[in-house]
């Protein structure tokens, strides 16, 4: 059996395997690229709500909401240092959405709770806005 640092190669996977698990996204964005794996995508987190910016070359942006207090996800998208709005991305939970901007300048993630059944009450609640 092979050996890594003083270790066997079974307990180094297996510990490689736990800290990929903690680093990566409950589900993958639509489409990938070379630039995610050379830095240039970037990570944000609302409470269940989870999106990415790769603003490197193709400009996808890409928005997941898991099961939390959050029962819907929306994601602002600018492409303008004047704050003009490019478009807005929405997922239900346990879904994911992406699309193409071109020069991200800024996103503002939010959310939606529902309060009351009858008659039905939703809140909308936003982070601050991230500029890029």
């Amino acid at each position: 059996m092979k050996k890594f640092s003083g270790k066997s190669a079974k307990t180094a996977g297996v510990l490689g395997l736990a800290v990929a698990a903690l680093t990566t996204v409950s589900a993958s964005p639509a489409t990938a690229s070379s630039s995610a794996t050379a830095g240039c995508t970037k990570y944000y987190r609302y409470d269940n709500i989870q999106v990415q910016v790769d603003n490197c070359s193709d400009g996808w942006v890409w928005i997941y909401t898991e099961k939390g207090s959050f029962s819907k996800g929306i994601v602002h998208v600018t492409n303008s240092y004047n704050g003009g709005e490019a478009g807005v991305l929405e997922a239900e939970q346990g879904k994911s959405n992406a699309s193409k901007f071109v020069q991200v300048r800024s996103i503002t993630i939010c959310g939606v709770q529902q309060y009351s059944w009858a008659p039905p009450t939703w809140w909308t609640y936003c982070a601050n806005t991230i500029t890029l």
